[in-house]
């Protein structure tokens, strides 16, 4: 049996994105060249060497390699500004955690690298678990977001006709319905990145259907459509603009705004939109204090995550949804992007290496 390598950090990456260091393909780097996550493995280079320089022992591998507690297969090494494969098992007591349990192997996987208690991942289980689902984060935070429904298994038009009625109901309480207009929202409940979310107008049940049969492992949620291409404007043009406030250790440490493309209503990079760094006093103040509201009624102040949240044309604020493993990665063009976003880094491992002196 091969000698199991120890490391202060391990990386777990998604299966579905990162490559395995056992792959017997002849991939050199974690993320595929020409794939649509080629740039990643720069990202994820500099977090090692950043790791290095913190004096942390760090190595990258995926969920696909998870072979018990804390335990992998085999990993990445980055060393000399190089990626080098390591077909080896390792282990750490703590976990980077970056990817989500929307598949059954996955979600088996997950439980079995975290199956013991001295095994702790980087992500507040809790808030993890709470922001994984849309329809729990909107239960939870309903006072702040757009009201939201979920559609079940085994959908017919009746049923979804059904759970757009229960939205408009909830849309007939709401103290601002002028802020929606009559389209209907269908996304992912567990979804990321813009992938898995559609526009319908009202009274459309065959049509959602049918896009729901399109996808049938996806599950869904519907929301009201929200009218915010101009609720909010940086340097005086309104667009579909989102706005993100990232929190680490109970403080806003970074903010930005993504605008969506001409045409379209997802902001999400991934969808065209361009992402812009702004300070938190170029934000509407609501905003701010809204974000402040649910960041103190979540009360996990040892955490990184991000609120995201749209400005209605009224000027209404409101939640869209959480995330605690927001992208570390950038937009390779502009420099600017890569000075924040690496600025972030150096904050995650700073608190990666507070962790595992503790841990340890």
């Amino acid at each position: 049996m091969n000698k199991i390598s120890k490391f202060d950090v391990l990386i777990v990456y998604s299966e579905k994105l990162a490559v395995s260091a056992s792959d017997v393909n002849v991939a050199t780097t974690p993320f595929q060249k020409t794939s649509s996550s080629e740039s990643y493995s720069v990202v994820y280079g500099y977090f090692m060497e950043i790791c290095s320089r913190f004096g942390l022992k760090a190595a990258f591998t995926t969920s696909k390699d998870i072979v018990g507690p804390g335990t992998c297969s085999s990993f990445w090494q980055f060393k000399n500004n190089k990626w080098l494969k390591v077909n080896r098992p390792c282990f750490s007591t703590l976990i980077f955690d970056k990817f989500s349990p929307k598949r059954i192997g996955v979600k088996t996987r997950r439980d079995l690298l975290f199956s013991k208690a001295e095994i702790k991942p980087f992500n507040d289980p809790d808030l993890f678990n709470l922001f994984f689902d849309k329809q729990k984060t909107y239960e939870k935070l309903s006072k702040y977001a757009i009201p939201t429904i979920s559609l079940g298994e085994g959908n017919t038009s009746a049923s979804v006709e059904k759970a757009c009625l229960a939205l408009n109901k909830l849309l007939d309480q709401h103290p601002d319905s002028g802020d929606f207009g009559t389209d209907i929202i269908m996304k992912d409940r567990f979804g990321a990145g813009g992938r898995h979310i559609f526009k319908f107008k009202s009274g459309q049940p065959k049509k959602m259907l049918a896009a729901m049969e399109r996808n049938p492992k996806v599950s869904y949620i519907i929301q009201p459509f929200a009218l915010f291409d101009k609720g909010f404007s940086y340097q005086k043009c309104f667009a579909s603009t989102d706005i993100r406030l990232i929190y680490l250790k109970g403080e806003i440490v970074q903010s930005y705004i993504r605008v969506a493309k001409s045409g379209d209503f997802r902001c999400n990079e991934h969808r065209g939109g361009l992402l812009t760094y702004l300070s938190t006093d170029e934000l509407p103040k609501a905003l701010v204090a809204k974000s402040g509201l649910i960041a103190k009624l979540l009360n996990k102040n040892c955490s990184l995550f991000t609120l995201d949240f749209i400005m209605s044309n009224s000027g209404n604020a409101y939640f869209l949804e959480g995330n605690t493993g927001p992208g570390l990665d950038w937009n390779m063009s502009l420099k600017r992007n890569e000075i924040e976003a690496k600025k972030l880094i150096r904050m995650v491992v700073r608190e990666l290496g507070v962790r595992a002196n503790y841990i340890n």
